[in-house]
């Protein structure tokens, strides 16, 4: 996987897709609203990449983003070449999410996406990767959840504050803490 800490690439595979210095404002009645404030992000093949935050942090605009639905209003989205955009798996309820899924795969995408994430969905978005090699980039509020990712990313009022890899649901609850309680945890 690659990230960006401090403005600067991390790079140990191609990316399927990239965002460099991407922010996305949206202008509303009483003022713009910053969804999104500068964002360096790669995710490569066969990464599982978790997003975390409170509500209102970012969370589903960055998988807008990366799905292609939305445009950034700055910085730039890059695609591998030949890289579609990324294939969005909703799982309302586990037997849902399990044909989402399913469907999904059929179309052999390079990028699952998922927003809200559930346990179930955690777990078959792991095998997701693991058997087919394909990249997820999932958002939860759940730390059980984020753990069966290879890293974590937390987002706070559009910003990339924190990433940690590897770790386990109290590591993820204390990197929560410490980046000012972003999410409420499950």
């Amino acid at each position: 996987m690659s990230y960006v800490k401090s403005g600067e690439f991390v790079d140990r595979a191609p990316d399927v897709v990239t965002l460099d210095n991407v922010s996305k404002v949206y202008d509303s009645a009483p003022g713009a609203v910053h969804a999104l404030r500068n964002v360096y992000l790669g995710v490569t093949a066969g990464s599982f990449l978790a997003v975390m935050g409170k509500e209102k942090s970012g969370k589903t605009t960055l998988l807008k983003c990366l799905s292609g639905e939305t445009r950034p209003s700055s910085g730039s989205l890059r695609r591998r070449a030949g890289a579609q955009g990324g294939v969005t798996v909703t799982w309302p309820t586990a037997e849902e999410g399990a044909s989402s899924l399913e469907a999904a795969l059929a179309r052999r995408p390079e990028l699952l996406l998922a927003d809200d994430a559930s346990e179930e969905c955690g777990a078959a978005l792991r095998r997701a990767v693991d058997e087919r090699g394909v990249a997820v980039v999932m958002a939860t509020t759940a730390p059980a959840v984020a753990a069966q990712a290879d890293a974590v990313v937390f987002l706070d009022d559009g910003a990339v504050v924190d990433m940690i890899a590897d770790a386990g649901p109290q590591a993820i609850r204390e990197c929560l803490e410490r980046a000012g309680g972003l999410g409420a945890g499950r």
